[in-house]
C-alpha cells in the first residue's frame, strides 16, 4: 500500500486516498495511520447472515434461518446486539482517535432480510457510526439495499419521481 500511496502522490500530491480494510473491509490498517491525506474504508455488513439473507451469490445464503435483531444466534452461535456493533467498530474508533479519517464506503441489507429488522439494526449500526466519528454511504442508493427500488415485500412505498421510495429507510437516514 505504500508504494501504491507513493505513486499515486507522483501524480497527484494533494489527492485523498482511502485504503479499504483487508478482509472485505473487516480489518483497519493501522500500521498505515501515519500517512498523510490517507482515509481508511470498513463495511456495515455484520451481521452477515443478517445483511445478505437470502443473497443469490452467498452459497448456502438461502438456507439461513431468518434474522431478527437483535439476533440471537448467527452462523456461528453468537448473540448479536448494539454492544457487538461496537466491539466491530472499535478498531477503526482507535483510528479516528488518531486523527486517520475513516469511512464506512459500504453499509446495508439485502431486500430478502425484514424490513423491521433491518430498519432495528440499521439504526444501531448508523449510531455507532456517528458516535465513533466514522462517515458512511449505503451500498446502493436505487436497487436492492437502497432508499430507492429495493425490491422489499414486506413493506409500503412512497410514488418518488417514477420509482418506490422506501420513507422510512430515508427518514433514518436523514435522522442519522
Amino acid at each position: 500500500m505504500r508504494a501504491a500511496v507513493a505513486a499515486i502522490r507522483a501524480v497527484d500530491a494533494d489527492r485523498l486516498i482511502l485504503l479499504d480494510g483487508l478482509n472485505y473491509g473487516r480489518q483497519p490498517c493501522p500500521e498505515l495511520a501515519d500517512l498523510p491525506n490517507v482515509a481508511q474504508s470498513c463495511r456495515a455488513y455484520e451481521p452477515f447472515d443478517l445483511t445478505h439473507y437470502r443473497a443469490e451469490w452467498v452459497p448456502g445464503g438461502g438456507r439461513w434461518r431468518e434474522p431478527d435483531w437483535p439476533l440471537r444466534r448467527d452462523l456461528f452461535g453468537r448473540r448479536w446486539a448494539r454492544a457487538r456493533l461496537e466491539r466491530v467498530y472499535a478498531p477503526w474508533r482507535a483510528l479516528v482517535e488518531r486523527g486517520v479519517g475513516v469511512h464506512c464506503g459500504e453499509a446495508g441489507c439485502y431486500h430478502h432480510t425484514s424490513h423491521d429488522v433491518f430498519l432495528r439494526w440499521f439504526a444501531e449500526v448508523l449510531a455507532v457510526l456517528r458516535e465513533s466519528g466514522i462517515g458512511w454511504a449505503l451500498w446502493n442508493f436505487r436497487g436492492p439495499f437502497g432508499v430507492l427500488d429495493s425490491g422489499r415485500g414486506d413493506m409500503g412505498y412512497e410514488p418518488w419521481h417514477g420509482h418506490a421510495l422506501d420513507r422510512r429507510l430515508l427518514d433514518l437516514l436523514r435522522a442519522s
